[in-house]
């Protein structure tokens, strides 16, 4: 039984670090190209028109380095408040654009809605907070990927789109009337939230020629979940490559049976899940067979995760589970040890083995998070010596020790993806 301090700290963690429910993971293999195909629903039958000069308007009056908050119609956070996104430009101009969804933790019952899930509002003030720091945390615009001026920054000199995570939902939900036993009614609108906000960035920037989804923690699970319909909104000609920050796809017993039951059914299969369709039919392994899909439906897509072996916060996110109403006898109550995380991991990589177009950059630690974090990218505990983890294409591993920079600009501008790591 889990005791009530053991729950306080779990709180305390999560929120310190933004902890999320978050997917994402891989093989080795490369690929430059987008695959026409899809499958699912089409989002546009879900979604409202966007955007405070009429539908698929450009954001205007963007002046180059210069973060600019864009309200956006129809985007809410769990509570109804109003949401939108933020746009940097780069200098000189570019034709290649990352988005960015933000970290933050998952609203599920009432000590996770209340206790440790994202916050309920985030409009103006908030994005004006995130980009000024506070305190002894620094500016999130001149840390990990929104560095520019990190010479080892893949992406410093891309158009920059910054979506902030405030429905507790992974971005994957679709139900705006959801109710949550002792909370209330919230809006778990995520996933529609950012077809709106595609709406508007789609039209911003229409010379792009490559787009990386990205994000971390809650956002890592984001960017899978959300590039079906990203594919559908930029179009086949333009190839999104995807960077999972701290977002293994871990499936039950690692990720008990019932809780992915739960989540999906609290937000909504009418989101990201209808992108899957009968692909992901099986409640032991929702999150993996989401990650199949893709791959099935985009062959030449490039997808990657960054994770530690031992991440101690998404640990603590699986093992807890759903408290007081989902329990797997399977697992220790708490949170997964480090030896059930790293072997969640192997899972995963195992049943991943012969997807070509995953790639895993693993390294030993507890760390969660490493692309929004750290100042510089390239930093002591991102530094891994390879190893062939799984059979995956039959290639050898690289030789010699690989820096997370490194393995990103590979993804970024090769269109490349390897398993490295311990």
């Amino acid at each position: 039984m889990k005791t009530i301090s053991s729950a306080v700290k779990l709180a305390r963690l999560l929120c310190l670090s933004a902890a999320a429910a978050s997917l994402g993971c891989g093989s080795s293999s490369n690929g430059a190209t987008q695959s026409s195909g899809d499958a699912g629903v089409d989002a546009a039958g879900m979604a409202s028109a966007v955007g405070d000069a009429g539908s698929g308007a450009p954001v205007t009056g963007l002046k180059p380095n210069e973060w600019v908050w864009v309200p956006v119609e129809g985007a809410y956070c769990r509570d109804g408040s109003k949401t939108g996104f933020a746009v940097n430009l780069a200098s000189p101009g570019s034709d290649k654009l990352m988005i960015y969804l933000e970290a933050g933790g998952a609203c599920m019952d009432q000590f996770f809605c209340s206790a440790v899930a994202t916050p309920l509002t985030f409009g103006a003030s908030e994005f004006a907070s995130w980009k000024a720091g506070s305190g002894s945390a620094p500016s999130k615009v001149d840390a990990g990927l929104f560095n520019r001026g990190d010479s080892k920054n893949p992406v410093a000199g891309w158009n920059m789109v910054y979506i902030p995570y405030c429905t507790g939902d992974i971005f994957a939900g679709a139900n705006p009337n959801g109710m949550v036993p002792n909370v209330g009614p919230q809006k778990f609108v995520g996933y529609t939230d950012v077809h709106l906000d595609l709406e508007r960035i789609v039209p911003t920037f229409p010379g792009t020629k490559k787009v990386l989804l990205t994000g971390s923690s809650a956002g890592a699970f984001g960017a899978y979940a959300n590039y079906v319909q990203a594919t559908r909104a930029f179009g086949s000609s333009t190839p999104i490559y995807v960077l999972a920050d701290s977002g293994p796809p871990m499936q039950a017993p690692y990720v008990a049976e019932c809780a992915q039951s739960q989540l999906t059914g609290l937000w909504g299969k009418q989101g990201s899940l209808a992108d899957c369709g009968s692909d992901c039919s099986n409640p032991k392994s929702y999150f993996l067979d989401f990650l199949k899909h893709l791959a099935k439906a985009y062959p030449t897509a490039p997808f990657g995760l960054v994770s530690s072996t031992q991440d101690q916060i998404m640990g603590l996110f699986f093992g807890y589970g759903n408290p007081g109403m989902c329990k797997d006898s399977t697992l220790p109550t708490g949170s997964l040890s480090g030896a059930l995380y790293t072997a969640g991991l192997k899972d995963a990589e195992m049943q991943l083995a012969g997807v070509p177009n995953f790639g895993a950059f693993l390294f030993e630690g507890t760390q969660h998070t490493s692309v929004e974090t750290t100042a510089t990218l390239d930093n002591g505990s991102t530094n891994v010596t390879p190893s062939l983890l799984y059979a995956g294409s039959g290639a050898p591993p690289d030789a010699g020790t690989i820096k997370l920079t490194d393995w990103i600009a590979k993804l970024v501008n090769e269109g490349k993806v390897s398993n490295v790591g311990p």
